[in-house]
């Protein structure tokens, strides 16, 4: 339940039970006469214990005896104070009995008794009270809350006359009723179901990025101390360009290379970008897959290169189209750009067989194999395959991150491949920024070496799978005409619809709706006008089922009748 919904509630109950108890003194004050009974307390001189539960919002303020009087033309807004005195000769007070106590909030109202009928008038007092005014005697006053975005009312010490009071006991009747009318409404909202609002309650499916309920936000806190424990001096250096020793050592094991073999940098990214401008110069080409990474593309043709896309089949790159264009002279890559796992964006994993095939092409043809591998911790089903640096260390260069097995937020990604292509590369980084950030790689170090990386990827997994599995099934039930090849790991899932759909105005329609996905035009070079991407690692499983059904309501409304 919407908790600002739950705090009106609360505050509404307590007021209707503080306004039953006020008009209950009111009705009292108006039967009593001006000798009255001690009431049942402590005493005579003592006020009436205080009811049970008075405490909450401020519907009754404390009386201020003996308070000077605000001006005549200022509205009390809620506060108690004494009116002025009478003009004219003073009149012989009636003997007071003990003060009535209408108690809130641990304050006591003390309500002075009425002079007797005949007290010379004395000038009106404004109380602010929806735009009446009252004759005003010595004595104190209090204030009660009304309805929500009405102002408070306010009752005089003493007033003139009975139908005032009367009048007055009904004005807060009402107030009782109008807070009555509005809990009654909350109840009401609280039973439908809640409307779709793009703006606070948009499901997207356009982010490649994990939800925090499956981050662990205590081992990189407890990474993070560890790390200024142990290593304070490296961990808050600048460093050197290759990165930080520690981590770097680890990932030269993971792989079984030498340190030297391995660049860490600012994120996946920052190493494309190093490798791209150490290896690709303008005019020359390079091999991608169709449809590939959209930054990968924008990278590609801001360093002036000759992007050639190959198709993507559902295990990977056409290696049979690629041999065609390069054994007919079309293609003389420097480089082909290969995403071998759970590929961003179609989620496909390049075949054994293919990735045989292809580095037997980079042999034949001498180009470097760009092996782009963010996502090969995150397997769900299957077996796990070999990477192509295993099989030619010499040929592969090879980039991964740990924002898909950490946490995006660390920005920490690296590079592997020959120890002089490394160094090269290490020079632009120092070039550029003189060191990557130690602290971050610092923490990420000890999140490995401690084993919690296991243990969060064991948990990615889970999530993974049980979200991919709750995409493919809501697709099914709520828009079978879309195509698409359930994922073995990884964070997306490539849609194609029908012929002819446009996925501009379905994005679009889908906004509209509060749900958003990436558009596949925007991973092709050309066409795909009726594909899209859904990325699944950011979304529940109950938030996937909701977003399809949307995203199914959006696709109908777009169709021609």
């Amino acid at each position: 339940m919407d908790p600002e919904i739950l705090g009106t509630l609360g505050e509404l109950e307590r007021k209707l039970a503080e306004l039953e108890r006020t008009i209950a003194t009111l009705e009292r004050m108006e039967g009593g006469s001006e000798h009255r009974e001690p009431p049942a307390g402590d005493g005579a001189g003592e006020p009436a214990a205080e009811p049970a539960g008075a405490s909450g919002s401020r519907l009754v303020d404390e009386s201020v005896t003996g308070a000077p009087a605000p001006p005549a033309d200022e509205p009390t807004r809620g506060r108690a104070y004494t009116g002025p005195a009478a003009s004219g000769p003073p009149t012989s007070a009636a003997p007071s009995g003990p003060p009535t106590s209408a108690a809130a909030h641990g304050q006591a109202y003390t309500a002075t008794p009425a002079p007797a009928p005949a007290a010379t008038p004395g000038p009106t007092t404004s109380a602010g009270t929806h735009g009446r005014t009252y004759a005003a005697a010595p004595g104190p006053a209090a204030s009660f809350a009304s309805a929500p975005g009405q102002p408070p009312i306010t009752v005089p010490a003493t007033i003139a006359e009975p139908g005032e009071l009367i009048r007055f006991r009904d004005r807060l009747e009402r107030t009782a009723r109008e807070l009555t009318n509005d809990y009654n409404e909350l109840l009401g909202r609280l039973s439908q179901p809640p409307a779709a609002s793009p703006a606070a309650a948009t499901i997207s499916f356009a982010r490649g990025a994990p939800s925090l309920d499956i981050i662990d936000v205590q081992g990189l806190r407890d990474a993070a101390v560890r790390a200024l424990e142990s290593d304070p001096a490296g961990a808050t250096a600048y460093g050197t360009s290759v990165g930080y020793p520690r981590l770097r050592s680890w990932i030269a094991d993971r792989h079984g290379v030498e340190p030297e073999r391995v660049l860490v940098t600012n994120g996946s990214m920052q190493a494309d970008a190093f490798l791209f401008q150490h290896l690709v110069h303008p005019g020359e080409d390079v091999v991608v897959e169709s449809p590939t990474y959209d930054r990968t593309l924008l990278s590609l043709r801001e360093r002036g290169a000759r992007v050639h896309a190959i198709a993507l089949e559902q295990d990977g790159i056409d290696t049979r189209v690629l041999a065609r264009e390069l054994s007919a002279g079309r293609i003389l890559p420097r480089l082909a750009h290969i995403i071998p796992n759970f590929q961003n964006p179609a989620g496909y994993t390049l075949s054994l067989a293919k990735r045989e095939d292809l580095l037997a092409l980079a042999t034949d043809y001498q180009f470097v194999v760009f092996e782009d591998d963010p996502y090969v911790a995150l397997r769900f089903r299957g077996e796990s395959l070999p990477t192509m640096l295993s099989f030619d260390p010499e040929r592969v260069v090879y980039a991964s991150s740990f924002s898909k097995t950490v946490c995006p937020g660390v920005r920490v990604g690296y590079l592997v491949g020959p120890a002089a292509l490394i160094e090269a590369v290490a020079n632009l980084a120092r070039d550029t920024y003189i060191s990557p950030s130690m602290i971050a790689q610092a923490i990420v170090y000890e999140f490995c070496a401690s084993g919690a990386i296991e243990r969060s990827i064991e948990t990615v997994r889970r999530a993974l799978q049980e979200r991919a599995d709750t995409l493919a099934y809501a697709l099914r039930r709520e828009l079978p005409e879309a195509r698409f090849q359930e994922p073995d790991g990884g964070y997306f899932m490539w849609v194609t619809l029908p012929q002819g759909t446009d996925v501009t105005a379905l994005s679009h329609a889908a906004s509209e709706l509060g749900v958003s996905f990436v558009k596949g035009t925007d991973f092709l070079l050309e066409g795909g006008e009726n594909t899209l991407r859904l990325a699944f690692a950011g979304v529940t499983p109950k938030q996937i089922d909701e977003g399809i059904r949307r995203l199914a309501a959006a696709y109908r409304s777009i169709q021609r009748p």
